[in-house]
């Protein structure tokens, strides 16, 4: 009969575990580091309602003269934070016998599993079927079968700035590529040799998956881009940080369960997030190939 308490001697190697599992999901997951986080910790309720204010226009009015009243049609978007889990479970047999630091192994495991699921589900909204509140859906560049170059990034940029959509505290867009799109967009940099990505202003972003600086954009790679239509293409994405949302209710957390009849530990980490698009002109789909040649 599987018994939920902690043994006290478990403590530290739970310890152990939750610094790995929470650094390396730090480390893999990007989707906090780019969309707009709101922060649920504490907050009653698993909905964050965000309200999406549009814009009005300015008059010049003679002197004396009153304004006359700019009526404001404000909506919500709600974001609601489900779990997201997982589980692994090590024999005794399996703990006694490893030579490697087991507590390591498994906090890396969990970590990077969720971080993956959390950067999937969230980058899952590059896609042309996903609409805001208004049911507007995001402009996308590029096409099927053709490799991204920097030149389709400083389309998506002056698209953004044609809709005024905001940059974030730096003034930088962003953009969220899959490794085999971030691969063309260097690899044409690099032939041409007047223009280089540039990490200055950016020493404090540390993430691995920072690729560098361009046209104001800070770009990052990751796999967890899904495919497009065709299995070798992809949906980037180059977008103002306002443009998506994501909610945060609970940080990573480790729990164990002792399961003496099967002689082995259960270890289950669990996150409370959900991500969601908010306004669709402030984000611009890159579409392109993919393969690395």
């Amino acid at each position: 009969m599987a018994s939920p308490e902690l043994q006290t001697a478990d403590n530290s190697l739970l310890t152990n575990i939750l610094k790995e599992a929470v650094f390396t999901q730090q480390e893999k997951s990007i989707v906090n580091q780019v969309f707009t986080v709101y922060n649920m910790q504490g907050t009653p309720g698993l909905t964050a309602q965000i309200p999406v204010y549009p814009s009005i226009a300015a008059s010049a009015p003679g002197q004396t003269a009153e304004l006359a009243d700019t009526s404001v049609a404000l909506t919500n978007v709600d974001i609601t934070a489900s779990e997201i889990g997982a589980r692994i479970d090590v024999s005794d047999l399996l703990a006694e016998a490893t030579a490697r630091n087991m507590g390591s192994d498994v906090g890396q495991l969990i970590g990077s599993a969720i971080a993956e699921k959390v950067d999937t589900d969230a980058f899952a909204l590059f896609a042309e079927g996903t609409e805001d509140s208004a049911t507007a859906k995001m402009a996308d560049v590029g096409d099927n079968a053709t490799p991204i170059t920097p030149e389709l990034i400083l389309q998506a940029v002056y698209k953004l700035r044609e809709a005024n959509a905001p940059t974030d505290a730096a003034g930088d867009y962003h953009c969220v590529l899959h490794p085999g799109q971030a691969y063309n967009v260097v690899k044409t940099l690099t032939a041409n040799g007047a223009i280089a990505l540039s990490n200055k202003g950016n020493d404090l972003l540390s993430s691995s998956a920072y690729v560098g600086r361009l046209f104001n954009v800070k770009i990052f790679q990751s796999t967890a881009i899904a495919a497009d239509s065709v299995a070798t293409d992809a949906n980037g994405c180059v977008f103002s940080p306002m443009a998506f949302g994501h909610v945060m209710k609970r940080p990573l957390r480790i729990e164990t369960q002792r399961n003496a009849s099967l002689r082995s530990t259960e270890y289950v980490g669990s996150t409370a997030v959900a991500s969601k698009l908010i306004k669709a002109n402030y984000g611009i789909i890159v579409k392109g190939s993919k393969a690395i040649a």
